[in-house]
């Protein structure tokens, strides 16, 4: 999965440029091949800011070096730069700071204390465009000092700020938020993504993300082991199973969608017709009789099994029912409005434990799963998990919030722990594998912020798993399609009046854009 976009924790980053020097790029060349390169992308998206006033925050590591280099390149071409230098910089950051006051003499102020800090206020509001290079991918906790000191500065901006690599204050490896932390309006991520670009609450302090080359070894990149990779159409485009010129309904494969209740009829009708936009051949559909026909009107295409039920949710009596519509599928879902109660939970341990070889798991069959969590080391056959961060959190007995801002660590934990591939949902969508392999999809906006999204997507992987896709494969291409529909559908409407069952609209144009350009 070359093609994907790596994301590296802070040591690796540490450990590129320790190869680096090791193989004989020294860190000072990389600096100023960095610098110069964030420079240029500066130049590119704020062409009159950066002819302007520019006042950098430079720490003493190697983000205030990349700032240093910044502003001098700036300078070069025509700005007015200012450096406010905090302490004494170290390494290659000396050498960047030197070169500075080579060029512009008197522009490079050193600052020691709060109150020299403080007093060079004004500049922060006068200036037309100011780089944030006080701390960098090395902090561990909070910001501490005249750092602290430094962002909270950075509040009274007037321009836009950019950041180097990442908004100061920051942890690299997490989506959280330890203390004082930059925004940004830019971020000039320095080699790689790290998970803080990609993760909230800490992805929203970035702004737009511009990735910037740093001229590092190829031979150095084969000792680093990425965190996770984010998604790409090329990479998505090869795990779309094809489609065979003389195939039929019964070359497509068989998908059984498990779920419904009185009230939520809707979400067993999205699944199945999702799935059937993915490709299935044929999708049959389980749900209490009372919602029989609501959901055969909304799914024309799909074979509806009307079930025993007690007070509009499955019976207890449905799962000897279920189980026998599961025999010849090559994929059960199971969840979609399923409901809770003792039917419900019956009929979940029963297609639990019932040994099918791919099984879907979403919604309140989550739910199920965390009341009843032995049910998942009984479980034999492959498994797709799809939930949301709260439905995680209560699998795992953590908090939604801690969930999120460790997605990738949450998901592969659990990936291996089940033995499943976990589908944590976004944004962004973080796709784990039981072999540790983490996948980010990253595609999609708001218009999916709408109860049944979650349905649409559990029937899109269920319709390309039982196409040929592999799990994996399923759960990363249903994502990242899930998303795609989402925003070719807000480039015609507002994302906030858009709902899942619109999504269906565009669905054969997403895929028609990755499928196009198939070798």
């Amino acid at each position: 999965m070359s093609l994907m976009k790596p994301v590296l924790s802070g040591q690796a980053i540490g450990e590129l440029d320790r190869r680096a020097e090791e193989l004989g790029v020294c860190s000072l060349l990389l600096m100023e091949a960095a610098g110069r390169g964030a420079a240029q992308r500066v130049r590119h998206l704020y062409p009159e800011a950066a002819r302007g006033r520019v006042l950098a925050l430079a720490g003493k590591g190697g983000n205030g070096g990349d700032a240093l280099c910044m502003a001098r390149w700036l300078g070069l071409w025509g700005a007015e730069p200012t450096v406010l230098l905090l302490g004494k910089p170290q390494g290659a950051a000396e050498a960047q700071a030197r070169a500075f006051s080579a060029c512009f003499p008197d522009r490079l102020i050193r600052i020691s204390s709060q109150k020299e800090l403080e007093d060079r206020a004004g500049e922060l509001s006068r200036a037309d465009l100011v780089i944030d290079g006080i701390l960098g991918v090395g902090v561990k906790g909070p910001a501490r000092g005249l750092a602290r000191a430094a962002i909270e500065l950075l509040a009274g901006a007037q321009g836009p700020v950019v950041a180097v690599d990442l908004p100061s204050g920051l942890l690299a490896d997490s989506g959280e938020v330890p203390g004082p932390a930059g925004w940004a309006d830019l971020t000039l991520v320095m080699g790689a993504l790290k998970p803080c670009h990609l993760l909230p609450p800490a992805a929203e302090r970035c702004g737009r993300l511009e990735l910037v080359e740093v001229p590092y070894p190829p031979v150095a990149w084969e000792e680093i082991s990425p965190l996770a990779y984010v998604l790409t159409r090329d990479e998505v485009r090869r795990m779309i199973p094809a489609r065979a010129r003389f195939g039929h309904k019964g070359t497509f494969g068989r998908v059984l969608v498990i779920g419904g209740a009185v009230g939520m009829a809707g979400a067993v009708a999205l699944a199945a017709e999702a799935a059937l936009r993915a490709g299935a051949g044929l999708v049959h559909a389980a749900v209490p009789a009372p919602i029989y026909g609501v959901v055969e009107g909304a799914v024309t295409e799909a074979l509806v099994h009307p079930c025993l039920d007690e007070g509009g949710t499955f019976s207890s009596e449905a799962a000897a029912q279920v189980l026998e519509l599961m025999e010849g599928m090559e994929v059960v879902l199971l969840g979609p409005g399923l409901g809770r109660g003792a039917g419900p939970a019956e009929l979940a341990q029963a297609v639990l434990t019932s040994g099918h070889p791919k099984l879907l798991v979403d919604a309140d069959g989550l739910f199920a799963l965390a009341q009843a969590p032995k049910l998942l080391r009984k479980r034999r056959g492959e498994l797709i998990l799809t939930p949301h961060p709260g439905e995680f959190a209560r699998l795992v007995g953590k908090d939604a919030n801690q969930v999120v801002a460790g997605k990738i660590e949450e998901a592969r934990r659990a990936a291996r722990k089940w033995g499943a591939v976990v589908a944590l949902k976004g944004p962004p969508t973080a796709i784990a594998s039981p072999a540790g392999d983490v996948y980010l999809s990253t595609t999609g906006n708001t218009a999916l912020a709408h109860g049944g999204a979650g349905d649409v997507l559990a029937g899109l992987i269920a319709g390309l798993w039982a196409g040929g896709a592999t799990a994996l494969e399923a759960a990363c291409a249903g994502a990242f399609v899930h998303g795609l529909a989402a925003e070719l559908l807000s480039e015609a409407g507002a994302a906030r009046a858009l709902l899942p069952g619109d999504l269906f609209q565009v669905l054969p144009q997403a895929f028609r854009e990755l499928e196009a350009a198939r070798g």
